[in-house]
Formats: C-alpha cells, structure tokens, sequence
C-alpha cells in the first residue's frame, strides 16, 4: 500500500439544520442559483478538491421522482437532476476553482476510509474539504453536514494514519463532531478509530 503523504488539519466543522428549514436557508445563503439542486449542493476557493458521501443519498429527490413517474408521466429535468448528488459538484464549480470533486457511497462506519483518499488528491489540490450530508427525515428532521478542510501546507493540526485497532472507537457520526471540539482547543493528541480506520491528530 502506498504511503499517505503528510497532511494537516485545517478546520472540522458539523452543521444541523431542521429539514424544515434547509431550502429557505440556502437561498438565503447562495441566491436563486441553487433553488433547484436538491439538497446536496453548497461552496469556498483555491485548487480544492471536495469529496463527501452519504449513507442514504437524495433520499427526497428520489421520492419526488417516484412520485411524479407513478402516473405514467416523465421525471421533471430538474427532479431527475437532484437526485444525482455528484451533479452538486457543478454548482460548487461556480463558486470555486475546482481541481476535483466526487461524491462517493461508503458504509456509514467507515467514513474515515475517505482521509485516505483525500490524502492522494492532497498531490495536485491545495485543500481537500472532506464531508458527511445527510438528509433529514422529511420535514421534521434534521439535516447533517459534517466537513473536515484538509492542507498539504502545514495547519493547526497535523494528522496521520495509525496502525488499526489504536485510537478510541467512534460512529462516524461521532467522529468529526470530536474532530471540531478537539480542534478548538488542540491541547492532547486525539486518536480515533471507525470502521477498522485509525488516525490520530497532532498540534503542529
């Protein structure tokens, strides 16, 4: 396996917002322009690569295209267009110089596994924004959005792969939660591990 090079933390950020709540604050946030990209898109600058997942995807987009294709009629473009997660990337792209961007699916628990691709893109990006979206549970619920900015240049933090079984066992959902409340002090060193991945995080 090749070696992860050094990377460094920058900022690790969770976000929960009343699934109620979502559309109005994003419009407020970036205009008209996302008023129709679903749920999944929203953007900062340099040579970025942008990499999240989720455990369930464009749940309500998914829906909405099932409802109108029950009838017999086609999927409205713009319904189809949401529930395609990667397409955020796109809109992202107006905002900010990408260098790559995807979404990808992985088990929940093994969210960490993504540190490592992000480590690799890390070669030709200047940052890396790593994160977890989750919809929320139709109106009701609560809508996740968990990211970690990571740098190849040196940052508050330094991180590094340890061997598995080392570290303080999370959920995913834990893990960057942790992640942020450790980095706004940075005092110990914070070992966690999810998923069989391990990774511990130095102030530099």
């Amino acid at each position: 396996m090749t070696a992860v090079p050094v990377i460094h933390l920058a900022a690790a950020h969770t976000l929960r917002i009343p699934s109620g709540e979502l559309a109005q604050r994003a419009r407020e946030r970036f205009g008209g322009e996302l008023r129709r990209a679903g749920s999944f898109a929203a953007g900062p600058a340099g040579a970025l690569g942008i990499l999240w997942t989720s455990s369930h995807g464009a749940l309500a987009a998914a829906h909405a295209a099932l409802d109108e294709g029950r009838g017999g009629a086609p999927v409205m473009p713009f319904t189809f267009i949401a529930t395609q997660p990667h397409l955020a990337a796109a809109l992202l792209a107006r905002q900010a110089r990408l260098a790559r961007a995807a979404f990808v699916h992985v088990e929940r628990d093994s969210w960490p596994s993504l540190l490592h691709v992000a480590a690799h893109w890390l070669r030709e990006c200047d940052e890396v924004l790593v994160g977890w979206v989750e919809e929320g549970a139709e109106k009701h619920g609560i809508a996740q959005s968990d990211w970690c900015l990571l740098r190849r240049r040196p940052a508050p933090a330094r991180c590094e792969p340890l061997a598995e079984g080392a570290g303080e066992t999370v959920s995913s959902g834990e893990w960057i939660a942790r992640l942020a409340a450790w980095h706004a002090a940075r005092r110990d060193a914070l070992a966690l591990r999810a998923g069989g991945e391990a990774w511990r995080f130095v102030a530099a």
